[in-house]
């Protein structure tokens, strides 16, 4: 019985794996990259400098365009491409900010609740506010990240390239 499961959930996943079309958006000279599936939503600029969200249908290799429910746009026409995912070292930092402001409130209350020098506003809310509000402002700038797709003279990219990519075996 667990033979039969085993052979059916490596069937499955070998349909998956022969049918896949997708968007590649990768860095020269780097491998790591980006894939973007049908249904997943992207937000892109065109070269008329308009940002369009949208989520994506279908991907044409031959004819290197992404269909869209509303129309399709040809992967070259795009020069600018949007990642809502936080950049990783952001987060963790903002946190750290954060987590330091409130170990700074906590320890200062001990602090002044132990000394006799009396109670100092300053001290006890001037650095954690600073600090939170470096924590917010990190999380916040960092929340999303612009990929420029340029161009030389010769027509060949720089530094990112977005590819329409067609893995189905024939």
């Amino acid at each position: 019985m667990r033979n039969i499961l085993l052979i059916l959930t490596f069937a499955l996943l070998a349909i998956n794996v022969f049918g896949q079309k997708y968007l590649q958006l990768e860095k020269l000279n780097d491998a790591e990259t980006r894939k973007y599936f049908p249904g997943d939503e992207i937000t892109f600029r065109l070269n008329n400098g308009q940002w369009y969200t949208r989520v994506i249908e279908d991907v044409s290799y031959e004819q290197k365009l992404v269909l869209f429910a509303n129309g399709h746009v040809a992967v070259d026409s795009i020069v600018a491409f949007r990642s809502f995912k936080s950049a990783r070292w952001s987060k963790s930092l903002g946190n750290q900010f954060l987590n330091f402001a409130a170990v700074w409130v906590v320890y200062s209350l001990i602090d002044q609740a132990v000394s006799n020098d009396g109670f100092d506003p300053g001290v006890v809310l001037i650095v954690p506010a600073t600090s939170a509000a470096t924590g917010f402002l990190i999380k916040k700038l960092f929340k999303h990240r612009t990929f420029r797709i340029k161009r030389n003279k010769d027509g060949e990219v720089k530094k990112w390239r977005l590819r329409a990519m067609d893995l189905t075996v024939k």
